[in-house]
């Protein structure tokens, strides 16, 4: 599905794009250039005339110093645009876990109010029950009915969110089979420390791969101009037919282009421009750094979070319970159960949240350390060229 995604789909055909860019550079733009001309040579003595013609052919010469500087660039720029498709599967794969747990909560949600709605049917049964053995007024049933038209209601509202969030992921991903599990597994504290964590996301981290390789492109076009500050040579043969072909003429000829001084200040501006992309990406760095360690211990402090919102909503629940327990037996009112279901769900809607804060922030940092799935371009055989 990542693969497929278009965001990777684009940058897959960049990259073969730039793989045929590299290899024209690599064999040099350095072209063939035919010449010939037609004309007429007059004397005046003898008044005579004589048709003439010639044909030529030249090339300019690429020297080794900057056959080698072009080739210098050439890997820059491929290596550039692997960085970009890393950092795009990267950047899809982030995206597919917020449209997932997205959606996820939103079926969660959904489950929970249709076993509420389970409930307050029951319930219902139970007010009803009361009523024909005259152990409760009628004015219970209206309460009654009334909380389980607002269980609908949310259920209602539930379904269509979840249909929502379930179109945005397809659309997005429309190869991807959403299918939800039962039950949500229990959140577990992140293995290893900060410090490892921190070390892995900056060992795989495309986005700081992608700075490090636009400071290497601009490195080596500040060479490949270096190098252009020489003439270029240009060698070619050409030969004449003149005299209405009493004389043939073959030579070689050569020239020289000399440089003017745009050539360095182009060196200067990409020498800039390099200078500016390394400080970049060392900030990134920096930012990257601190980012991973927040992340990281937030994935920590939210498992942490689920703990404590799961033993309120278990006590809530018992409470619930015990409150409804009571009025099949007789005792307490319909408004303190339907009170206590309603603290129940509450209690229940936000651990499940929880959970599922703590499940996405776990799985996201499994994914910028390479341990949910493998994001290396060059690990991945089959799309590792495109």
């Amino acid at each position: 599905a990542l693969w497929a995604s278009p965001m990777v789909a684009q940058a897959r055909g960049e990259y073969a794009a730039q793989s045929l860019r590299s290899q024209g550079l690599e064999r040099g733009r350095e072209e063939w250039t035919v010449g010939a001309d037609i004309l007429q040579r007059r004397l005046d003595a003898p008044n005579d005339r004589y048709g003439e013609w010639g044909v030529a052919l030249s090339r300019p010469l690429r020297l080794p110093a900057r056959a080698e500087a072009d080739r210098a660039l050439a890997g820059a720029l491929t290596a550039h645009a692997e960085a970009s498709l890393g950092e795009a599967l990267h950047e899809s794969g982030r995206q597919l876990l917020a449209l997932w747990f997205d959606w996820l909560n939103e079926v969660s949600q959904s489950r929970l109010w249709q076993g509420q709605l389970e409930v307050t049917e029951q319930q219902l049964a139970t007010v009803n029950a009361r009523i024909r053995l005259g152990e409760a007024p009628r004015s219970e049933r209206v309460n009654a009915e009334a909380a389980l038209a607002q269980v609908r209601l949310q259920l209602q509202q539930a379904s269509t969110r979840e249909q929502q969030a379930r179109n945005r992921l397809s659309a997005q991903f429309p190869g991807l089979p959403a299918m939800a599990d039962a039950t949500l597994p229990q959140p577990v504290q992140p293995d290893g420390t900060a410090n490892d964590y921190v070390n892995a996301v900056l060992a795989h981290n495309h986005e700081l791969f992608r700075a490090r390789r636009q400071a290497e492109v601009l490195q080596a076009e500040a060479r490949q101009f270096a190098k252009r500050r020489s003439v270029d040579p240009n060698v070619g043969v050409f030969y004449k037919n003149e005299a209405d072909g009493n004389e043939h003429v073959l030579g070689l000829n050569v020239g020289l282009t000399l440089p003017g001084s745009a050539r360095r200040t182009d060196q200067l501006a990409a020498e800039q421009l390099s200078a500016t992309a390394q400080d970049a990406a060392i900030r990134l760095e920096q930012r990257l750094r601190q980012e991973a360690r927040s992340e990281f211990e937030a994935a920590v402090a939210e498992v942490a979070n689920w703990q404590q919102a799961d033993r309120a909503a278990q006590a809530l629940a018992e409470a619930a319970r015990l409150a409804a327990r009571a009025y099949s037996l007789g005792e307490g009112s319909l408004d303190q159960v339907l009170v206590n279901r309603r603290l129940a769900l509450e209690g229940q809607l936000l651990v499940t949240q929880a959970q599922l804060t703590a499940l996405a922030a776990s799985a996201r940092i499994k994914l910028d350390s390479h341990q949910l799935w493998p994001l290396d371009v060059d690990a991945d055989g089959a799309h590792a060229h495109p």
